[in-house]
């Protein structure tokens, strides 16, 4: 089993007796061949790691229906690797990608200055914008501005729940929220008042 040009995976000569591979393999076979393709030589040793290890594990899934030894071209380092029989559990040694991003942005520090000046730039703007909004809103239609607000609040914050896990959208989502925050509050008082 290597991989050809194009991301084609190959799986070599077949012998009578060999069985049909299912097409739940054929597809993840499709797939790895072409994201190996592109990460194999351009990607980073991790990416580069993933990409090896899957081709293993793969190769033994082939192994495994076909019953017989498999020989597995790794397509990094182009180490040829005879694989018996499955290899379907976890990817031991090797974090997963989601995984070693955590780590990644753990091991950085927080940009603290540059994102609480993004975040209070959007909190600015934020509520600058929904007091406007609902000034306006509020003199062509009276008190509709409460549920045309609360309907804006809503439609938010999905994507700012979304976005609070990402290194940069975060400063933004929390710049909204805590904007939207205090132009409820000075749109409640001026109600109020």
């Amino acid at each position: 089993m290597h991989l050809a040009d194009g991301g084609q995976v190959v799986l070599g000569e077949k012998r009578p007796g060999d069985s049909v591979l299912p097409p739940e393999l054929e597809d993840s076979l499709r797939e790895w061949g072409a994201v190996a393709s592109t990460v194999a030589l351009r990607a980073g040793p991790v990416e580069q790691d993933l990409v090896r290890r899957r081709g293993r594990q793969l190769a033994g899934r082939v192994s495994d229906v076909l019953g017989r030894p498999v020989e597995y071209v790794d397509p990094v380092t182009g180490g040829i690797d005879v694989v018996h029989g499955p290899n379907t559990g976890p990817l031991a040694g090797l974090p997963l990608v989601a995984e070693h991003r955590a780590r990644a942005e753990s091991a950085e520090p927080t940009p603290w200055a540059t994102g609480l000046t993004v975040a209070v730039f959007f909190a600015v703007l934020a509520a600058v914008g929904d007091i406007a909004l609902s000034r306006a809103f509020g003199t062509a239609f009276g008190a509709l501005w409460v549920p045309a607000n609360v309907m804006v609040v809503l439609g938010l914050a999905p994507s700012m729940w979304i976005a609070r896990r990402m290194p940069f959208w975060r400063w933004i989502a929390l710049g909204a929220a805590v904007g939207l925050g205090a132009a409820w509050v000075c749109l409640i008082l001026t109600a109020l008042l």
